[in-house]
């Protein structure tokens, strides 16, 4: 499969995405850790929340590289 520069750097940019998503969502139970540690409900909750909308957002990161690396390369097979 040979790849022009365009098609190149849309892979690099797709796996920084991929990346991206995958760090959101480590960082997500780092982040979130200290609310769990309290026993008052509403901190817990809050924890809770954002501990969801930051695995969804990594999530969705992950999900638009992947995306795109797939893309990219069914694009430079039907080219070639």
């Amino acid at each position: 499969m040979e790849l022009s520069p365009d098609e190149y750097g849309a892979y690099w940019r797709a796996s920084i995405r991929i990346a991206a998503g995958l760090l959101v969502i480590a960082l997500a139970r780092t982040i979130t850790a200290p609310l769990f540690a309290y026993s008052n409900l509403g901190a817990v909750g809050l924890g809770v929340v954002l501990f969801v909308l930051l695995v969804l957002a990594g999530t969705f990161v992950a999900t638009l590289g992947l995306a795109r690396v797939v893309r990219t390369a069914v694009d430079a097979e039907m080219r070639g």
